[in-house]
């Protein structure tokens, strides 16, 4: 077999039915698909089981007790069959024909991961955008090339979503590479960080069909997230460590990281904390703010670097500081804006 897409499946009642059949509509005809029903509480086990008894040559589900995204994938990968895997999220679609096309370029490149363009559909307006690669189309990068490619993987963002790429089942394996599931969220950047450091031969290609679906209720968007500094700070230890262990202590990747660290994730997690609803902001600031990741951010990165002297910024500045206070009535005032 040739591919086989791992679906991870919960709570998407209202999207997984345009998930499935986008795969199944295209031309490509030697795939598998796994349905990993991860405990849904809602309507999508019956979904997902029905799909497999009118598919049951393609498609085969999974119920399992609830692992979360990473535990769902794995399972999905334990039982794989084809040559490439290609982790597929629920709530997103092809919006076109073309995986026949890059996996075809991947197996004549000999690809242990082959990297596309997708498209981004915004719910709140439907409108769309293409996300292109960072990657020479057709060029095959090399191991020692792509140890420096990762070095610069971060603000560029290439290694932050897993569904952009199919993997070869055989490397993924050969090399023990699995989703870390302590992460019930922010698990596609570890797991692509540890592939990228290990590939052999990569891949990029131009075919944007896949379309990722930014959802009003997904949970990154939710009000409040308990805990998300501490998750953040998870998977920035992991990704870290990874680096370390697979490559030469090149500082340049610990700089790009930082950087990425402190102008989009820094403001994300305040975000997090101040549209909220949760008390203590003060105190979760205070803890942001003194946590290995954002102190070890600064350590790497200068704010200075920074193109403007934005709200933002100054609060970034007042956290650097340790100017707490200053930060917590800026972000409370103004950033944003509670009374």
């Amino acid at each position: 077999m040739k591919l086989s897409y791992i679906v991870p499946v919960y709570n998407v009642e209202k999207y997984i039915k345009k998930c499935v059949d986008s795969i199944l509509t295209q031309t490509f005809d030697d795939y598998e698909i796994i349905l990993v029903d991860d405990e849904s509480p809602d309507g999508c086990p019956e979904i997902c089981d029905d799909y497999a008894a009118r598919y049951p040559d393609v498609i085969k589900v999974i119920h399992q007790k609830n692992k979360g995204l990473a535990g769902a994938r794995n399972s999905g990968l334990k039982q794989a069959c084809g040559e490439y895997v290609y982790f597929f999220d629920s709530d997103d679609f092809f919006a076109a024909d073309g995986i026949a096309e890059i996996y075809q370029r991947a197996a004549e490149l000999d690809a242990d991961i082959m990297h596309s363009s997708f498209i981004t559909l915004n719910e709140s307006d439907g409108s769309e955008s293409v996300i292109r690669p960072v990657f020479d189309i057709g060029k095959v990068y090399s191991h020692a090339e792509m140890q420096k490619k990762v070095c610069v993987s971060t603000t560029e963002r290439s290694t932050i979503f897993v569904w952009r790429n199919i993997y070869k089942r055989k490397f993924l394996q050969e090399n023990d590479i699995w989703f870390d599931e302590n992460l019930r969220m922010i698990e596609d950047s570890p797991f692509d960080t540890l592939a990228f450091l290990k590939a052999g031969r990569f891949a990029a290609i131009d075919k944007p069909i896949y379309t990722y679906r930014v959802r009003n209720d997904s949970l990154q968007r939710k009000k409040y997230i308990k805990d998300y500094d501490r998750i953040m700070e998870y998977q920035w230890k992991l990704r870290r460590r990874y680096f370390k262990e697979n490559s030469d202590n090149d500082s340049l990747f610990y700089k790009d990281f930082a950087e990425f660290i402190l102008k989009t994730n820094l403001m994300i997690l305040l975000s997090n904390i101040y549209r909220g609803e949760t008390d203590d902001k003060y105190a979760l600031l205070k803890r942001l703010g003194n946590s290995e990741m954002i102190r070890t951010s600064f350590a790497d990165y200068d704010i200075n670097r920074f193109k403007s002297r934005s709200l933002d910024w100054w609060a970034t500045l007042f956290i650097k500081k340790k100017l707490y206070l200053l930060a917590h009535i800026l972000c409370k005032r103004v950033l944003f804006k509670q009374n």
